[in-house]
């Protein structure tokens, strides 16, 4: 059974000579071929013009010799026999020379057809262009034409000379003339076509195609080291892409190799986190037994032991929620801005009894947000504030929510009048395990988990401004 049309031509070589086509060395070859034949008209067209030109200059060469040998005759006449075999070698009909405004006939065949219509080729003025168009005109003139070709004269003095001939031996010897020139040039540009192809494909064409199959042959396993990048010493852009494609090369695979190592890292921090729950929900056990010891000693470490214990339990279960990265994609509503942050003080500001708290928010405004996590990112911030004032000296212990619209933002700010974050965490405040007040037993996930949901609802979460006087950090999200 044949295959159906489109399916042959996406099969065999029908698709090997489609990928051919596509590919630069077949593009190359296009245009190469272009090139030839654009060579062959820009050299053929003169080379035809000047065959045309000088086969009808040699006619009239011929008769004009022929006119002289006539002058030199004694008594101006010759024989019948002698005219005729004189027009005949020059192949002409009639010749004709003019002197001071006079024609004068010099020879003529008596049995030549009398024609009414000439077709005139005046060389006396004849630009470059009219001598190949009257080249092409006898290429495809229709057969019977009678020339009447004007020309200086070249042996003697005189206007010009003047000759009257069938174009149809000038139609042959140019058709023949064509021919053996289109053979032999297009043999020529087709060699040296070749040439360049071959010299441009090595110099061009195979470096690329041997760049792009190792990069398509990386893509498909950049872990496989034996494929392998060439690495020239061009100094052009292909040698360039190479060099650059075999740094990328091994930057990927040492990223890949890095990667593997701490998800084999995760798997193990997971796993001893999660024994390490299991073995602090035991302590928490132990420490609530303690503390209803009878010995004061014990009871007095009994808090800060149970202290202990839930900041290590905090810090591993805060590990292995970030670690397993499963957050629930945000469902985005219309959020109203001062219900969210009202909500967000109640909850995160309990055991925050020091700190005063002040809202600036503008009337109506609403942000296009999910619920929850909006929740969370100013639970968070305003947790953090509170617990950087909370020891502060200072007595004003303000914490400021402040929103409003700007160009169809919604921008959120949170400012806390604490010490400010140190100058060496500045700069990596929102990686993940970074704490800015580690003594309070932060785990250094909050900002990163923060600004992770900021930008899944596509917003941006930044510290714009930290020192003596406090901080202020900012959520911007599109405005509802």
């Amino acid at each position: 059974m044949s295959l159906p049309d489109d399916t042959a031509r996406q099969s065999g070589p029908w698709r090997r000579a489609r990928e051919f086509v596509d590919s630069l060395a077949g593009r190359l070859l296009g245009l190469t071929a272009l090139a030839v034949i654009a060579g062959e008209i820009f050299v053929f067209a003169p080379a035809l013009a000047g065959f045309h030109e000088a086969w009808l200059r040699e006619r009239i060469n011929l008769a004009q010799i022929a006119a002289i040998a006539l002058e030199v005759s004694p008594d101006l006449n010759i024989t019948d026999t002698l005219e005729y075999d004189l027009l005949e070698n020059a192949q002409v009909q009639r010749v004709a020379i003019q002197r001071e405004g006079e024609r004068i006939l010099l020879l003529e065949d008596p049995n030549a057809a009398n024609n009414e219509v000439l077709v005139l080729y005046d060389y006396t003025r004849a630009s470059g262009w009219q001598r190949f168009k009257w080249a092409l005109e006898t290429f495809f003139a229709p057969p019977g034409r009678v020339l009447r070709v004007l020309s200086r004269p070249r042996f003697e003095s005189g206007e010009f000379v003047e000759i009257v001939l069938n174009e149809a031996p000038l139609k042959e010897a140019v058709e023949h003339f064509a021919e053996r020139f289109a053979r032999v040039s297009m043999l020529i540009l087709m060699a040296a076509a070749a040439l360049i192809y071959f010299a441009l494909s090595a110099a061009f064409v195979r470096p690329m195609r041997d760049l792009t199959e190792a990069i398509e042959r990386f893509r498909d396993k950049p872990e496989d080291v034996s494929i392998a990048f060439p690495r020239s010493q061009r100094s052009d852009e292909i040698g360039r892409a190479q060099r650059a494609a075999a740094d990328m090369a091994e930057q990927v695979r040492n990223a890949l190799r890095q990667n593997e190592r701490l998800a084999a890292l995760g798997a193990a921090v997971a796993r001893i986190g999660h024994d390490l729950r299991n073995m602090l929900s035991t302590a928490q056990l132990v420490a609530d037994r303690l503390a209803q010891s009878e010995d004061p000693a014990v009871r007095q470490l009994a808090p800060r032991l149970e202290r202990t214990i839930d900041r290590a339990a905090g810090l591993a279960a805060s590990t292995l929620k970030y670690g397993r990265a499963d957050e629930d994609p945000p469902k985005l509503q219309k959020v109203d801005v001062n219900e969210a942050a009202e909500e967000a003080a109640a909850e995160s500001l309990i055991g925050f009894a020091g700190v005063d708290y002040k809202e600036d928010i503008e009337a109506g405004l609403a942000c296009v947000a999910d619920a929850d996590h909006l929740h969370r990112i100013l639970g968070n911030l305003l947790r953090n504030a509170a617990q950087a004032m909370k020891d502060h000296t200072r007595r004003d212990k303000l914490l400021v929510v402040r929103a409003l619209r700007v160009d169809g933002r919604c921008e959120i700010e949170v400012i806390d009048h604490g010490p400010g974050v140190r100058e060496n965490l500045r700069a990596r405040l929102f990686e993940p395990f970074v704490s800015a007040a580690p003594e309070a037993g932060g785990t250094g996930l909050g900002l990163a988990i923060a600004r992770e949901l900021t930008r899944a609802m596509g917003g941006e979460l930044e510290l714009t401004r930290t020192g003596a006087e406090g901080t202020t950090f900012r959520i911007t999200l599109p405005a509802a």
